[in-house]
Order: structure tokens, then C-alpha cells, then sequence
């Protein structure tokens, strides 16, 4: 991952999301991936409420997930993005979601995840150009130019 430059998604492990060996069940990484994803298109001035006004989406295409080590209940964690590639109708953004509890394993790498999304129109839903705005701001994004990553915490439940 590209270190602290890149754009972070928090997350507090909610009780409901863990399984019975006590660990974060697999699906809610994608989940939370689909919430840092959100919220990274909304930082960057192009979140899913403009693209959909302008005619577009973007929809998952392929999802591959690594896991490195397991998250908890009640333990927080980021989830880090940054752009991986750039196509003509498609871009790939990279998760790497990290444990950011106190302790000594604050820091360590949870799972790394790439997920390549296809721009559409909302219309019809035929496959379409990435959008100019966004595309520009992905490839800003990128090269550095980006803007300051900060996002408010989801709420948590107690």
C-alpha cells in the first residue's frame, strides 16, 4: 500500500459481524470495501450520487481477496484505497485494511484486496466510458494530487 498517503476508510468490528471461531466472517471485508469505496468516490467530488445523476454507475467486476490475519469483534481497523489501474471503461482501486487497535499488532495488515469496477450507463446498463470528472480525479488521485483523506468513522453499535 502506498503508506500514510492513501485515502482511509475506519471501521470498528461490530459484534454481529464476527463468526463462531470468533473472527470477522469473510464477507464483510467486501462489505467494508464497498463502504471505503463510497466514501473514497465521494472524497474525490465524484460519489455515487453525481455519477448516478449523470447518467453512470459503476459495478463490480471482480473481486480478489488475500487474507493475511483475522480482525475480531470490538477491534477498529482501516480500510486504505488507492488506485491500482485505469482503463477505457473499467479501474481497479486496492484495499489493504489494516488493524488500528491499540496494542502491539496495531498496524498489521488484515487482508489485501482489488476490485476492478465497469462503468455503465444507469439507463441501460450497457457498459460505458469511464466518466471524464471521475476519470480525471482517479488518475489526480493517483499521481499524488489528491486531497486531504479525512473521513468521519460509520456509526458503531454498542
Amino acid at each position: 500500500m502506498s503508506g500514510d498517503s492513501a485515502f482511509g476508510y475506519p471501521v470498528d468490528v461490530r459484534f454481529f459481524e464476527v463468526d463462531s471461531l470468533g473472527v470477522v466472517f469473510n464477507m464483510w471485508y467486501l462489505g467494508w470495501c464497498d463502504e471505503a469505496m463510497s466514501a473514497y468516490l465521494e472524497h474525490l467530488g465524484h460519489g455515487y450520487r453525481t455519477l448516478r445523476e449523470s447518467g453512470y454507475d459503476a459495478v463490480l467486476r471482480r473481486a480478489e481477496l488475500d487474507w493475511v490475519d483475522s480482525l475480531q469483534a470490538f477491534e477498529s481497523a482501516r480500510v486504505r484505497v488507492r488506485v491500482e489501474h485505469i482503463g477505457s471503461t473499467s479501474f481497479r482501486l486496492g484495499y489493504d485494511i489494516e488493524r488500528t487497535s491499540p496494542g502491539e499488532r496495531d498496524g498489521q495488515s488484515c487482508a489485501h484486496v482489488s476490485i476492478t469496477y465497469v462503468c455503465v450507463t444507469v439507463a441501460d446498463r450497457a457498459k460505458a466510458p469511464i466518466p471524464l470528472g471521475l476519470r480525471t480525479a482517479l488518475e489526480q488521485d493517483r499521481s499524488g494530487q489528491g486531497v486531504d483523506p479525512a473521513v468521519p468513522a460509520r456509526p458503531t453499535c454498542g
